[in-house]
Protein backbone atom coordinates (compact mmCIF):
# COMPACT_ATOMS: atom_id res chain seq x y z
CA UNK A 1 0.00 0.00 0.00
CA UNK A 2 1.29 3.25 -1.17
CA UNK A 3 1.41 6.00 1.82
CA UNK A 4 -1.24 7.92 -0.55
CA UNK A 5 -3.47 5.07 0.04
CA UNK A 6 -2.25 4.61 3.87
CA UNK A 7 -3.61 8.27 3.95
CA UNK A 8 -6.77 7.80 2.30
CA UNK A 9 -7.54 5.15 3.85
CA UNK A 10 -7.15 6.45 7.16
CA UNK A 11 -9.41 9.78 6.37
CA UNK A 12 -12.04 7.40 4.85
CA UNK A 13 -13.44 6.33 8.16
CA UNK A 14 -15.93 8.15 10.25
CA UNK A 15 -14.85 11.12 12.18
CA UNK A 16 -16.53 9.85 15.25
CA UNK A 17 -15.09 6.85 15.34
CA UNK A 18 -11.48 6.08 16.72
CA UNK A 19 -9.19 4.57 14.67
CA UNK A 20 -8.25 0.78 16.02
CA UNK A 21 -4.82 -0.14 18.16
CA UNK A 22 -3.34 -1.72 15.02
CA UNK A 23 -4.02 1.45 12.42
CA UNK A 24 -3.11 3.73 14.77
CA UNK A 25 0.10 1.82 16.52
CA UNK A 26 1.35 1.84 12.51
CA UNK A 27 0.34 5.22 11.55
CA UNK A 28 2.41 6.62 15.20
CA UNK A 29 5.59 4.65 14.24
CA UNK A 30 8.57 6.67 13.00
CA UNK A 31 8.44 5.65 9.22
CA UNK A 32 5.06 6.02 8.75
CA UNK A 33 4.57 9.01 10.72
CA UNK A 34 7.47 10.76 8.60
CA UNK A 35 6.29 9.21 4.87
CA UNK A 36 2.66 10.58 5.78
CA UNK A 37 3.46 14.02 6.65
CA UNK A 38 6.15 14.29 3.72
CA UNK A 39 3.31 13.05 1.56
CA UNK A 40 1.04 16.12 3.03
CA UNK A 41 3.58 18.66 2.64
CA UNK A 42 4.16 17.75 -0.91
CA UNK A 43 0.96 18.31 -2.30
CA UNK A 44 0.34 20.98 -0.13
CA UNK A 45 -2.63 18.72 1.39
CA UNK A 46 -2.92 20.92 4.54
CA UNK A 47 -6.77 20.28 5.64
CA UNK A 48 -5.57 16.71 4.85
CA UNK A 49 -3.14 17.05 7.73
CA UNK A 50 -5.51 19.00 10.20
CA UNK A 51 -8.23 16.40 9.92
CA UNK A 52 -5.25 13.56 10.12
CA UNK A 53 -3.62 15.45 13.23
CA UNK A 54 -6.89 15.54 14.76
CA UNK A 55 -8.08 12.00 14.33
CA UNK A 56 -4.84 10.86 15.40
CA UNK A 57 -5.25 12.96 18.97
CA UNK A 58 -8.71 11.25 18.92
CA UNK A 59 -7.27 8.14 19.19
CA UNK A 60 -4.47 9.12 21.23
CA UNK A 61 -6.90 9.14 24.02
CA UNK A 62 -8.87 6.63 23.10
CA UNK A 63 -6.09 4.16 23.76
CA UNK A 64 -4.10 5.93 26.71
CA UNK A 65 -4.65 3.06 28.43
CA UNK A 66 -2.55 1.10 25.99
CA UNK A 67 -0.15 3.62 25.61
CA UNK A 68 1.03 4.50 29.06
CA UNK A 69 1.60 7.93 30.27
CA UNK A 70 4.59 9.02 29.10
CA UNK A 71 4.02 8.02 25.41
CA UNK A 72 0.50 9.51 25.25
CA UNK A 73 1.87 13.11 26.24
CA UNK A 74 4.28 12.26 23.63
CA UNK A 75 1.83 11.47 21.10
CA UNK A 76 -0.01 14.85 22.18
CA UNK A 77 2.58 17.38 22.35
CA UNK A 78 3.44 15.80 18.49
CA UNK A 79 0.01 15.92 17.15
CA UNK A 80 -1.00 19.29 18.84
CA UNK A 81 2.01 20.82 17.14
CA UNK A 82 1.33 19.27 13.87
CA UNK A 83 -2.12 20.94 13.86
CA UNK A 84 -0.83 23.95 14.43
CA UNK A 85 2.01 23.49 11.56
CA UNK A 86 -0.66 22.92 9.11
CA UNK A 87 -3.07 26.00 9.60
CA UNK A 88 0.21 28.12 9.67
CA UNK A 89 1.16 26.65 6.37
CA UNK A 90 -2.15 26.97 5.02
CA UNK A 91 -2.11 30.75 6.01
CA UNK A 92 -5.17 30.38 8.44
CA UNK A 93 -4.20 32.73 10.52
CA UNK A 94 -7.24 33.47 12.96
CA UNK A 95 -7.91 29.68 13.11
CA UNK A 96 -4.82 29.11 14.25
CA UNK A 97 -4.68 31.69 16.54
CA UNK A 98 -8.00 30.11 17.99
CA UNK A 99 -6.56 26.53 17.90
CA UNK A 100 -3.50 27.98 19.76
CA UNK A 101 -5.26 29.60 22.83
CA UNK A 102 -7.58 26.26 22.63
CA UNK A 103 -4.82 24.08 23.27
CA UNK A 104 -2.75 26.50 25.69
CA UNK A 105 -5.65 26.85 27.78
CA UNK A 106 -7.25 22.85 28.04
CA UNK A 107 -3.38 21.30 27.95
CA UNK A 108 -0.50 20.95 30.94
CA UNK A 109 1.75 18.95 29.00
CA UNK A 110 5.75 20.11 29.65
CA UNK A 111 9.01 20.24 28.63
CA UNK A 112 11.73 20.38 31.01
CA UNK A 113 13.92 23.44 31.14
CA UNK A 114 17.25 25.22 32.60
CA UNK A 115 16.21 26.81 36.45
CA UNK A 116 18.48 29.45 35.64
CA UNK A 117 16.60 30.85 33.20
CA UNK A 118 14.26 31.91 35.65
CA UNK A 119 16.66 34.80 36.21
CA UNK A 120 16.19 36.41 32.95
CA UNK A 121 13.06 37.60 34.31
CA UNK A 122 11.22 37.70 31.18
CA UNK A 123 7.54 38.05 32.55
CA UNK A 124 6.27 36.32 29.34
CA UNK A 125 8.61 33.05 29.73
CA UNK A 126 7.57 32.85 33.47
CA UNK A 127 4.02 32.64 32.76
CA UNK A 128 4.74 29.31 30.59
CA UNK A 129 6.57 27.74 33.74
CA UNK A 130 4.75 25.06 35.69
CA UNK A 131 4.24 26.04 39.64
CA UNK A 132 4.53 23.33 42.15
CA UNK A 133 0.53 23.40 42.31
CA UNK A 134 0.09 22.30 38.71
CA UNK A 135 -0.70 25.95 37.69
CA UNK A 136 1.17 27.97 35.42
CA UNK A 137 3.09 31.28 36.00
CA UNK A 138 5.47 31.41 38.50
CA UNK A 139 6.74 35.41 40.06
CA UNK A 140 10.49 36.72 39.78
CA UNK A 141 12.86 34.98 41.78
CA UNK A 142 13.90 37.03 45.26
CA UNK A 143 17.45 38.53 45.02
CA UNK A 144 19.45 35.88 46.29
CA UNK A 145 17.58 32.81 45.94
CA UNK A 146 19.55 30.39 44.05
CA UNK A 147 17.00 28.96 40.46
CA UNK A 148 16.34 25.37 40.50
CA UNK A 149 18.36 22.95 38.31
CA UNK A 150 15.49 21.89 35.79
CA UNK A 151 11.84 23.70 35.67
CA UNK A 152 8.81 22.76 34.00
CA UNK A 153 7.96 24.65 30.80
CA UNK A 154 4.50 24.36 28.80
CA UNK A 155 5.39 22.66 25.50
CA UNK A 156 3.82 25.86 23.52
CA UNK A 157 6.11 28.27 24.83
CA UNK A 158 8.48 27.29 21.78
CA UNK A 159 6.48 28.39 19.76
CA UNK A 160 5.10 31.91 21.14
CA UNK A 161 7.17 33.86 18.46
CA UNK A 162 5.80 31.96 15.41
CA UNK A 163 2.43 33.05 17.31
CA UNK A 164 3.62 36.58 17.61
CA UNK A 165 4.21 36.84 14.05
CA UNK A 166 1.19 35.86 12.78
CA UNK A 167 -0.99 38.18 15.26
CA UNK A 168 1.11 41.23 13.62
CA UNK A 169 0.32 39.73 9.85
CA UNK A 170 -3.42 39.28 10.94
CA UNK A 171 -3.57 42.66 12.70
CA UNK A 172 -1.76 44.79 9.24
CA UNK A 173 -4.39 42.53 7.03
CA UNK A 174 -7.24 43.47 9.14
CA UNK A 175 -5.67 47.49 9.25
CA UNK A 176 -5.62 47.75 5.59
CA UNK A 177 -2.39 47.32 5.18
CA UNK A 178 -0.67 45.19 2.06
CA UNK A 179 0.59 41.66 3.45
CA UNK A 180 1.30 39.03 1.73
CA UNK A 181 -1.24 36.98 -0.28
CA UNK A 182 -2.61 34.37 1.46
CA UNK A 183 -3.69 30.43 0.10
CA UNK A 184 -7.12 30.74 -0.84
CA UNK A 185 -9.02 28.00 2.23
CA UNK A 186 -9.98 24.66 0.51
CA UNK A 187 -13.79 23.77 0.25
CA UNK A 188 -13.23 20.55 2.26
CA UNK A 189 -11.35 22.99 5.19
CA UNK A 190 -12.69 22.80 8.60
CA UNK A 191 -13.82 25.95 9.83
CA UNK A 192 -12.24 27.83 13.52
CA UNK A 193 -15.85 26.36 14.81
CA UNK A 194 -15.28 22.94 14.25
CA UNK A 195 -12.08 22.60 14.89
CA UNK A 196 -12.84 24.08 18.54
CA UNK A 197 -15.75 22.15 19.03
CA UNK A 198 -13.43 18.83 17.40
CA UNK A 199 -10.63 20.07 20.06
CA UNK A 200 -13.12 20.27 23.02
CA UNK A 201 -14.60 16.50 21.93
CA UNK A 202 -11.24 14.87 22.66
CA UNK A 203 -10.63 16.64 25.80
CA UNK A 204 -13.64 16.19 27.52
CA UNK A 205 -13.69 11.89 26.15
CA UNK A 206 -10.58 12.23 28.24
CA UNK A 207 -12.28 11.96 31.41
Amino acid sequence: MTTQEWLNQLLSRPATEPLDWENFSVTMTDPTWKALWREIDEAEAYDDGVELGLRLLQATQHHRGQLGERAYQANQILLYRSILAMLDKADRWDVYLAAWETIRTQTNHCLPGRGDTLTLHDPQYMSFVRRDDGGFGVPALPSGIRPPKTIAVHFLYPQVHRKALIERKLAQERSGKRTAERRPVGSGALEAESIQARLAEIRASGG
